[in-house]
């Protein structure tokens, strides 16, 4: 099994470990929507160490295996999920599950909002299964993207 734990994402050796994860989750998720490219691509190391985020990660052994940021949301309501990857190899083993709870009961008093493609079908699932609903959508990016801003109650 897997342990969540509190992620140190100043420190560079952390930073990488992190990037080296979304960039693996993030050309996955790309290449589920049908684009070449999407904004967290773009992301080096240092946006992950300067980021306001606070980061958990999900640890088997010494090995990990995802994380997740959360910060303030821009629009003041509360919390926004900014980040919430699980390494390929790792996936559909409870890994997003466990860290999606983490962050959620970080946080029990207070909305949780979170963004995605509206194609990406597996992370809408699972952010439904969380009681997770759509309150704004839009299109972004040079590759038209149309994204959802989706909304837990505390």
């Amino acid at each position: 099994m897997f342990q969540i734990m509190p992620l140190s994402h100043v420190d560079l050796a952390v930073a990488t470990q992190i990037h080296a994860i979304q960039m693996l989750a993030y050309r996955q998720e790309a290449a589920l929507i049908g684009v070449e490219s999407i904004p967290p691509l773009e992301w080096a190391v240092d946006v992950i160490q300067n980021s306001r985020a606070t980061f958990l990660g999900a640890f088997e052994h010494a090995e990990l295996l995802g994380s997740v940021g959360v910060q303030p949301d821009d629009e003041d309501r509360g919390v926004n999920i900014s980040s919430l990857v699980v390494a390929p190899a790792h996936q559909r083993m409870g890994v997003g599950r466990a860290l999606l709870a983490a962050a959620i009961a970080a946080s029990p008093r207070t909305e949780v909002t979170v963004q995605t493609s509206a194609r990406n079908s597996p992370a809408l699932a699972l952010y439904a299964e969380f009681g997770f609903a759509e309150y704004k959508r839009w299109v972004e990016g040079s590759e038209p993207v149309e994204l959802v801003k989706l909304s837990r109650p505390p």
